[in-house]
C-alpha cells in the first residue's frame, strides 16, 4: 500500500510539474492571456478568438457581442464561440494566422428569396466572378468599408426580398437595407450567429451569462474550456496471470484537477480481443481515478489501454500500456 501511494504521489508531481501535451485545441486555449468581458451579454472572449475579434475594422458592427463562451462541440470536438452575427472555430492544424476560422454562416443558412437583380454594367455595382453575383449601391459601400471579401466572403445572392426587407447574402453574412434609419446606418447585418445557434438546436445552456471581473480575479479560474487527461499503469511488465492498477488524472485547461469526471477503459489484449469497462467511480477531488483489473492466462505481448474521459459535455482520450512478458 505504501508503494502504491508513493507511485501515485510521484506521478502527480510529474504531471503537475512538467505537464503533458494535450490536444492542440486545448493547448491554444490554455495559453490564452488576453481576455475581455462583454457585460452586454455576460460572456468572455479570450486568446486567439479575442485577437481575431479585435482585428476587424469595427468588430461590434460585423461580429456583435459574444453570446456564448468558447466551448468544445459535443460532436466533432472543435472549439467554437458564437457571436451575435458570427461563429468562430479553432482549427489547430492550420498555420497560426489561419487557426481561427469564421464559419460560413451565410452559406449554411441561405434559402433563395425573391430576386431583385439590378441592371447590368451599372457603375455603382461590382460583379464577382467567383460567384457570378454583384454588389451595388450602399451594400457595396458597406462591403468595402468593413473588410470586403476577407471579412464577409463573396456574395452568394443578388438583392432579394426576405422578411419584408431588401437583403443580400454573403458567405459569412447577410446584409439588410433599413431606409428608416439615418443616412450612413441604413445597412445592417443580420444576427446569423443567433440564427444558426438555434437552427442546429445547440444546447441553450451555452447562452447563460457567466460571472464578470467584479466577481473573480481571473475569468479562467472558474470557466472550464477543455479537458485533458493522462493515464499510466503501476507495473510496466507483468506475468500471464495477475492484476494491474491503472491511474487516470483529469485536469482542465489551466490546469486544475477536475472531480466527478467519468472514465471508460478500452483494453486490447495481446490476443487482439478488446474489452470495454465503464468505471462506476468518478475522479476524486484531486482529479484522480484508480482502477484495478485482473486477468489470467493471457499470451505474451503488449496490452494497450485507452481511457475515454467525459466531463460536462467535454470528452478526450488518453492511452497507456504494459507488457505481459512471462
Amino acid at each position: 500500500m505504501k508503494v502504491h501511494r508513493y507511485l501515485l504521489f510521484l506521478a502527480v508531481i510529474v504531471v503537475v510539474g512538467q505537464g503533458w501535451i494535450p490536444t492542440v485545441a486545448q493547448s491554444s486555449l490554455q495559453l490564452a492571456s488576453d481576455q475581455r468581458y462583454f457585460p452586454e451579454t455576460g460572456h468572455w472572449v479570450v486568446g486567439e478568438f479575442l485577437a481575431t475579434y479585435e482585428s476587424a475594422p469595427d468588430p461590434a458592427k460585423v461580429y456583435g457581442n459574444p453570446i456564448t463562451e468558447a466551448y468544445q462541440e459535443a460532436t466533432g470536438g472543435r472549439y467554437v464561440q458564437y457571436f451575435e452575427r458570427a461563429r468562430f472555430e479553432l482549427v489547430p492544424d492550420n498555420p497560426a494566422e489561419f487557426r481561427v476560422k469564421i464559419t460560413l454562416l451565410g452559406e449554411l443558412i441561405y434559402t433563395p428569396g425573391q430576386e431583385l437583380k439590378p441592371s447590368a454594367n451599372l457603375p455603382a455595382c461590382q460583379v464577382f466572378v467567383e460567384s457570378g453575383k454583384q454588389i451595388c449601391y450602399a451594400f457595396l459601400d458597406f462591403f468595402e468599408a468593413n473588410g470586403g471579401a476577407a471579412q464577409f466572403g463573396y456574395p452568394i445572392s443578388n438583392f432579394e426580398i426576405q422578411d419584408g426587407l431588401i437583403v443580400q447574402y454573403f458567405q459569412r453574412a447577410r446584409f439588410e437595407w433599413h431606409p428608416e434609419l439615418p443616412p450612413g446606418k441604413r445597412v445592417t447585418l443580420t444576427n446569423l450567429g443567433y440564427q444558426y445557434f438555434y437552427f442546429i438546436r445547440e444546447n441553450p445552456k451555452h447562452l447563460r451569462p457567466v460571472p464578470g471581473p467584479e466577481s473573480r480575479l481571473n475569468p479562467m479560474v472558474q470557466t472550464v474550456l477543455g479537458v485533458r487527461a493522462r493515464a499510466f499503469v503501476q507495473q510496466a511488465v507483468l506475468p500471464q496471470s495477475g492484476s494491474q492498477t491503472i491511474y487516470i488524472i483529469v485536469q482542465d485547461q489551466r490546469p486544475l484537477p477536475l472531480s466527478d469526471a467519468e472514465v471508460t477503459l478500452t483494453i486490447t489484449w495481446p490476443s487482439k480481443t478488446k474489452e470495454q469497462l465503464i468505471i462506476g467511480d468518478l475522479t476524486n477531488g484531486m482529479g484522480i481515478l484508480t482502477h484495478t483489473i485482473s486477468y489470467s492466462n493471457q499470451p505474451v505481448g503488449p496490452v494497450e489501454i485507452v481511457a475515454t474521459v467525459t466531463y460536462n459535455g467535454f470528452q478526450t482520450q488518453t492511452a497507456t500500456s504494459f507488457r505481459i512478458w512471462y
